[in-house]
């Protein structure tokens, strides 16, 4: 049911929803003219106040950094791996050229000598290749965290590898191209509560009440979430603001309950963690009184993809225990 989902909302073209009236319009600033270096690609990113959809960090202090770690593959995430999810999919089939445009200038901003366009099956590398025969790509699967693991791979083939989401790169090549802010994010908008599942492009800052006139909400629905079908969060208030890095909003006729039983020491979350963790046993030390930081191993290592949550058969919330063991370590609060 969740796949039919995301097959609804990547078979129509992205719907432009209508900024509310008196919303202000796009900014635009003077771009670098000619061929762009590394420093201008930077200074344009930050006066364009673009920030990755996937990650929500501002995309300049992104490149910095992996200009800091000598990163050599740069990759284009247009893999949505959530079972909701298909927004990045839908900008790419949309426009190849200005992603493979804004990974090329992504790329020469941090020194990168290979680039690559990340997709989740080959069925989605012929489409592209179809409207570009000479875009770079590589799959990644469908087995969740499709992402994690495609790097984990690449970076035991030797490559030191970062991600650039899909819409931080055509913002990025409009910030050189036009001078353009980023101004306006494409969002999945899914959920048995939704009439029309659609990819919605809309202006940063509006409602998330906007979007749900466009695509025709029940009134029945009893539960909103942003972020992700798998790790996003519910919420309450409609008038919350659609931000950057806001991916997907959930609607659902009901809440869904979930029911918590003792850890029977399968192992599952372990084998599922994408970063080396133990899961299980990290949940067993923060429980202490005293809880000893050298037995959360690897805990400042999570990603946040909640795999270990997904698979636990006794349903307890792994990446929170995870994430509290994180919050330990870097505090030094250990009393």
């Amino acid at each position: 049911m969740l796949e039919q989902h995301r097959e609804e909302s990547l078979k129509y073209p992205i719907q432009t929803v209508p900024a509310p009236e008196g919303f202000p319009r796009p900014k635009y600033f003077a771009p670098p003219k000619g061929k762009p270096g590394t420093e201008a690609i930077l200074q344009a990113a930050e006066a364009a106040g673009i920030v990755d959809e996937f990650d929500g960090v501002p995309l300049s202090q992104k490149l910095k950094r992996m200009r800091r770690l000598k990163i050599n593959t740069v990759l284009a995430c247009c893999a949505d791996e959530d079972p909701y999810i298909s927004g990045a999919a839908a900008v790419l089939r949309e426009n190849p050229d200005a992603v493979i445009s804004g990974l090329l200038l992504a790329a020469r901003a941090c020194g990168a000598k290979e680039n690559k366009i990340v997709v989740e099956t080959k069925r989605e590398a012929k489409e592209i290749r179809r409207k570009n025969p000479n875009a770079e790509l590589i799959v990644s699967g469908t087995r969740y965290p499709a992402r994690a693991l495609l790097k984990r791979k690449l970076q035991a083939a030797g490559k030191k590898t970062a991600y650039v989401g899909a819409q931080a790169c055509i913002a990025l090549a409009q910030a050189l191209d036009d001078g353009k802010m980023q101004s306006e994010t494409v969002i999945t908008v899914a959920g048995d509560a939704v009439e029309t599942p659609s990819n919605l492009r809309v202006r940063i800052g509006v409602p998330l009440q906007t979007l749900f006139d466009f695509c025709g909400v029940s009134d029945r629905a009893r539960a909103v979430y942003i972020g992700s079908s798998i790790a996003g969060k519910m919420v309450t208030d409609l008038s919350t603001p659609v931000t950057a890095d806001t991916r997907c909003v959930i609607a659902t006729l009901r809440v869904p309950k979930r029911k918590v039983y003792s850890c029977v020491g399968c192992g599952r979350c372990s084998r599922a963690c994408p970063r080396g963790i133990v899961p299980w046993r990290i949940l067993r030390e923060v429980g202490l009184e005293k809880p000893d930081p050298l037995r959360m191993l690897n805990a400042q290592k999570c990603i946040r993809c909640a795999s270990c949550s997904l698979v636990c058969p006794s349903g307890i919330d792994l990446a929170g225990a995870v994430s509290k063991a994180a919050a330990i370590r870097k505090s030094g609060d250990f009393d």
